[in-house]
């Protein structure tokens, strides 16, 4: 995105520094000094080394952040001396006219240029003292170093050691696009800066809309932060913030100090909050950062966060507590009290209660051939998350939180992990289990085309301990099956690949076996009940291609053409079912898997391990590419293709082997398209056809679209005509409803400095919108300022949510967010707002830095 730099600084523009061989030579001197020639058109922009942008090269332009008008570009030298340490170099200079005072000191007049190593000086005047190696300057000063650049009327400068004091200075730092002034500054080094009585910037020469004083700043530039005492932040010239002392970062690192506060306002619930967070830059590798936050309606939130890396593993720790909890306030929930339609301790369940929130996340093993993770989340009820973080819920998030402890092992043929397992869902309901632990050992080895894989596991399967907190599942226990199961899948397969397509004939064998606790089963029912199913297959394909012009370009379209056969005898599971006084079977983790394209070639219709399918039927697709023949670019892939049943199924997870999906002679007809046209457009699509009753089961498809000046655009829609049946951890509130559902954002610049953001998540089946924002974001070198409206669905995770949503169901605000670029950005609710929403906002922002 380039800027709209015409008529946005007052001051004029300059010519770019350049070698100019003429001028070298007559201002030589029998000193030897190397000659620094420039165009020099002296105005203010020159002087700190300002270009604009249609004089720089396009390799420069490339470097200059969105929304920028220029660079500071210094002045190039190639004198031999240009990279030495400037305390073991001499210095060398060049004037009109010098002159000696006394024995000790000598004097250059007029036009005054000198180096020493990387370190240069233009001034009027220059005085040396050949004792001290301490010089005065005069007039016109410059003060360069690598990436710094300052300028004052009377410098004093110790050339040992590189310190400097200047008066009426001004400063630029070149890498952090940072510019200055101050009545009296000192360097100290090469890289800190202090200023008396200065302020600083990181907007454009010619624009100070915001601006930091204090009556002594510290710059570190070599560790982008800076101090400042009696600091004030100032808008346009209007203070709006003060702070005795502050730390401050100058450009995007993080260091320890107070990071900038936030505050929102939620219309419907009336929730004031603030937010005032501290980093701790502890380490390189370890950091932390605590938050102080205050909801009106809740409390005091006390949130910590540490982080910590080393050369095995990667650590994160958050947590907070929320201490007397206020209740909340809704005025939905308040109506119903002040009418006698609900007690306020059913209203605000937590009032009074001490609630918290605690993650673990660690992975282990980085380049090792073990590795371990460590998920554990636990929360002090299922609403809290919700409560302190409503911004952050919607539709689709997980509606879960995990505890899990894993590690595995790798050789060159065999894979051994482990893991424990629990989930508490964020709802009344929970899940039965529990696994302590799960044992895997997965075996491969290759003899030329030959595959052997030898795959086992064992799992326990315990009573989860969230599951008798609904009082409604704790008179289920009577009827819950424990124990343990042990499956096994061996398979034998000859993996022969041609140039013109691929065979792979296979056999195998799975086992399926359990030994289960009796004390809620049946007597006479079986706690060991084992299966075993062999089985064969065959999986061949073809490729076809030709080459084929498409709008003037070459390409090669492929016609690949695979079969998979599948053979499974059936087993008798008749064990599984009735087994306590309930009829309750066996179904530790096991559901159907939602038939898409890529299923056809599976060999199993269930996920999870409680069923070995039968099986006796040959899938069909068809796939043809389009790959440009310059590059090897897949533009465009069409797929399709249908299983053909030659038995009904008779296993089933219900044991409803009628059902029609069971004994239908064909499935519905399967079709993916994906496609990348151009550089900026991609789109996906999958459909899901049922040729006999000829109607559209499912659609799923998404577009995005992003180019160089990254305009957004993102259009993705879901449809399923059936229930919606998914895995146990899906508690969305659509399971058992048609699923219609469209999500549009879009974030898309007018022009160089504007653009306008939105979104639409819109469901059809209950005609209600689930979240829409719209709002606007300016853009330039000094600042951005966001400011967006949305409303969306305060969403509690009830079966039953969507089907009774009111207007009372919405929450609605209005947000704003501004950034000092360079510097920080008070609050960053829209930015978190936009990253989980939005594909490819990331990457625009980071082209931002």
């Amino acid at each position: 995105m380039a800027a709209q730099c015409a008529g946005l600084l007052l001051l004029p523009a300059a010519s770019v520094w350049a070698q100019d061989q003429s001028s070298s030579a007559s201002n030589s001197s029998s000193s030897g000094a190397p000659a620094v020639a420039q165009i020099n058109p002296n105005d203010a922009l020159r002087e700190l080394d300002w270009v604009p942008m249609e004089e720089l090269t396009e390799e420069q332009k490339q470097q200059v952040p969105v929304a920028c008008c220029g660079a500071y570009i210094a002045p190039p030298r190639d004198d031999a001396e240009s990279e030495m340490d400037p305390e073991k170099a001499n210095i060398f200079g060049t004037a009109d006219y010098s002159e000696s005072e006394k024995q000790t000191k000598f004097v250059m007049h007029s036009d005054v240029r000198l180096t020493q190593g990387r370190r240069s000086f233009r001034a009027d005047t220059f005085t040396f003292d050949k004792t001290t190696r301490e010089a005065e300057l005069k007039g016109n000063i410059q003060v360069r170093e690598p990436g710094v650049l300052l300028r004052a009327e009377r410098a004093y400068v110790d050339t040992n050691t590189g310190n400097a004091e200047l008066e009426q200075a001004r400063f630029v730092l070149y890498e952090t696009r940072v510019r200055g002034r101050a009545e009296k500054l000192e360097k100290f080094g090469d890289q800190i800066i202090s200023l008396d009585q200065g302020t600083f910037t990181s907007c454009e020469p010619g624009d100070n809309t915001w601006m930091i004083r204090g009556s002594n700043i510290t710059l570190h530039n070599d560790k982008h932060y800076g101090t400042a005492k009696h600091m004030r932040l100032e808008v346009k010239d209007i203070p709006i913030a003060y702070a005795p002392y502050f730390r401050f970062p100058i450009g995007p690192d993080r260091l320890t100090g107070f990071l900038f506060p936030s505050m929102g306002f939620d219309e419907n619930d009336g929730v004031g909050e603030f937010t005032a967070p501290f980093y701790w830059n502890i380490a390189p590798n370890y950091d932390a950062t605590f938050t102080w936050r205050y909801l009106s309606d809740h409390g005091n939130i006390l949130a910590s966060e540490l982080r910590h890396m080393s050369s095995s593993f990667d650590t994160q720790l958050n947590a907070s507590a929320l201490n007397d909890d206020r209740g909340g306030y809704s005025e939905r929930l308040q109506d119903q009290i002040d009418s006698g339609e609900l007690a306020e301790e059913d209203a605000y369940p937590y009032k009074g209660k001490d609630r918290w929130q605690f993650n673990l996340n660690q992975t282990g093993g980085r380049n090792q051939p073990w590795s371990t993770l460590i998920d554990y989340t636990d929360v002090s009820d299922t609403d809290y998350l919700r409560d302190v973080d409503s911004s952050a819920v919607d539709l689709n998030r997980q509606a879960y939180i995990r505890q899990r402890i894993s590690g595995s092992y790798t050789t060159d043929h065999w894979q051994l992990a482990g893991k424990i397992e629990e989930f508490r869902l964020l709802t009344d309901n929970q899940l039965p289990y529990r696994e302590l632990p799960r044992l895997n050992a997965d075996g491969e080895y290759r003899i030329n085309e030959w595959l052997l894989e030898l795959d086992n596991e064992y799992t326990h399967f315990a009573m989860n301990r969230y599951f008798g907190d609904n009082p409604e599942q704790a008179l289920n226990k009577a009827d819950l099956i424990t124990g343990e199961r042990l499956r096994t899948n061996y398979g034998l397969t000859w993996d022969k690949q041609y140039a013109a397509g691929f065979i792979k004939p296979g056999v195998g064998v799975k086992t399926l076996g359990y030994q289960l606790d009796a004390t809620n089963m049946r007597a006479d029912a079986d706690t060991s009940p084992r299966i075993v199913a062999p089985q064969g297959s065959l999986d061949t394909g073809l490729y076809f291609e030709r080459d084929r012009q498409w709008s003037g370009e070459a390409f090669t379209q492929t016609l690949e053409p695979r079969a998979f056969y599948l053979y499974r005898d059936y087993e008798n599971q008749d064990a599984f079912y009735g087994l306590t006084s309930e009829t309750s079977y066996v179904n530790f983790d096991t559901s159907d898997l939602v038939f898409t394209y890529q299923q056809l070639f599976r060999d199993s219709r269930f996920s999870g391990g409680d069923r070995i399918d039968d099986a006796n039927h040959l899938a069909v697709g068809l796939t043809s590419r389009f790959v440009e023949a310059d590059t090897g670019i897949e533009r465009v892939r069409l797929s399709v293709g249908q299983i053909n049943y030659f038995e009904d199924r008779e296993v089933s997870i219900l044991n409803n082997e009628d059902d029609y999906a069971n004994t239908r002679s064909s499935s519905a007809i399967a079709g993916q398209v994906s496609a990348q046209l151009g550089d900026h457009l991609r789109l996906s699509n999958d459909i899901l056809y049922d040729h006999q009753q000829k109607k559209v089961n499912a659609v799923s498809s998404s577009l995005h679209y992003m180019d160089e000046q990254y305009r957004i655009l993102n259009l993705g829609y879901r449809y399923s005509r059936d229930p919606v049946t998914l895995s146990p951890l899906d508690t969305n509130p659509q399971i058992g409803e048609t699923l219609d559902q469209l999500d549009v954002t879009a974030l898309w610049p007018l022009n160089n400095q504007w653009a306008v953001i939105a979104r639409t998540n819109y469901d059809f089946n209950f005609s209600a919108e689930l979240d829409t924002f719209a709002g606007l974001e300016y853009t330039d070198c000094c600042y951005r300022i966001r400011v967006l409206a949305r409303q969306w669905v305060d969403f509690d995770f009830s079966q039953d949510f969507l089907q009774d949503l009111s207007n009372d169901d919405y929450d609605r605000g209005i947000f704003f967010e501004v950034q000092l670029r360079g510097f920080g950005t008070l609050s960053q609710r829209i930015s978190n707002l936009l990253d989980k929403a939005m594909l490819g906002y990331s990457e625009r922002e980071a082209s931002l830095q």
